[in-house]
């Protein structure tokens, strides 16, 4: 399918693309999670200094060859870098000169995976991988490359952010860990939960962020919907303007969940999607697709299997998957 006229966003990708999702999986770099953790912490209860919207409003902007050859954190990173100059928190002279003075120390170049280091003489891990829609894989054997333009801006940032108090490096740190310790295990324990109490279960569907919280899961200000799989009915979750997540319980979302033709199909051809994953529905199944915002995620809750009854909860637990609460398989 061709792109809808220029006018139409091009993060906007519901229904607008073919091709086949790219299911390679990677652990994300140190400056991606930095990323992450500077976005995150900028738009938090305490700083509230721009909202998703905002962030949004500033990717919408670029053309759509341009969205979609930016690697996905160097578009965060574009767009809180603009949001703080637009607001006044750092000028774009002070920006240009931290950029400058990193050039000039030598501090602008992707470092091989034996010398990590940043400005503030903390570990870093700056070797490039696989982006959704901008291949790239760094020789740790050829000579040192130059960051891109995005990713020095970044490092300007978190420098100048920090030498005017708005972060702390250890919050940055704080925050990377906590993402990092969130992940599937979260969901799978709700899962299970629900799965062998039914008034849990009953919560869960009143008030996912209450059901969580029983078992000491912050949801972190997220509202969060848990979607029910029946023997009749099985539900798939989409993000088709961003990659809204439900972060705060499972982690940082694959790259599939972020790329442009899993957001696109999964409106389309939802069958089609699920059957890349190995996922056939049975006749007279149902498929209901939700699309995630900044306000709502969900979480899928898998039929539980046949023939577990009696199992015990870490047993259970082995069969819960980051993608069956996804939706893309059904368990």
């Amino acid at each position: 399918m061709d792109d809808l006229p220029h006018d139409h966003p091009p993060h906007d990708a519901g229904g607008r693309f073919d091709g086949p999702v790219q299911r390679a999986e990677h652990e994300a770099a140190h400056w991606e999670k930095e990323a992450d953790a500077i976005r995150m912490l900028l738009s938090d209860a305490k700083r509230r200094i721009f909202t998703t919207d905002e962030s949004r409003r500033v990717q919408e902007q670029l053309d759509s060859a341009t969205y979609w050859a930016m690697p996905y954190y160097e578009r965060w990173i574009l767009a809180f870098s603009s949001l703080l100059i637009e607001k006044g928190i750092v000028t774009e002279a002070e920006v240009l000169a931290e950029e400058q003075r990193l050039r000039a120390a030598g501090l602008d170049v992707v470092e091989d995976h034996h010398n990590h280091h940043d400005d503030h003489g903390h570990d870093h891990d700056h070797h490039d991988h696989d982006h959704e829609h901008h291949p790239y894989q760094e020789d740790h054997d050829a000579a040192e490359e130059r960051l891109s333009p995005l990713r020095l801006r970044g490092v300007a940032m978190r420098n100048l952010l920090l030498a005017k108090g708005v972060l702390t490096a250890a919050e940055i740190r704080e925050e990377i860990a906590r993402m990092d310790a969130r992940g599937p295990h979260n969901g799978a324990a709700i899962v299970v939960r629900a799965w062998t109490d039914a008034d849990f279960a009953q919560r869960l569907a009143d008030d996912a962020v209450a059901a969580a919280a029983e078992l000491g899961l912050d949801a972190a200000g997220t509202k969060l919907a848990a979607l029910f799989n029946t023997e009749t009915r099985h539900h798939l979750v989409v993000c088709t303007l961003c990659s809204c997540y439900p972060r705060s319980i499972l982690g940082r979302p694959p790259a599939w969940y972020k790329s442009r033709a899993y957001r696109a199909r999964a409106v389309r051809d939802p069958r089609g999607i699920l059957a890349e994953f190995g996922t056939m529905l049975p006749p007279g199944v149902e498929l209901r697709v939700h699309d995630s915002n900044a306000e709502l995620r969900y979480l899928v809750v898998p039929k539980r299997p046949a023939g577990t009854e009696g199992w015990d909860a870490d047993r259970l637990t082995s069969l819960v998957t980051r993608d069956g609460m996804i939706g893309v398989t059904r368990i």
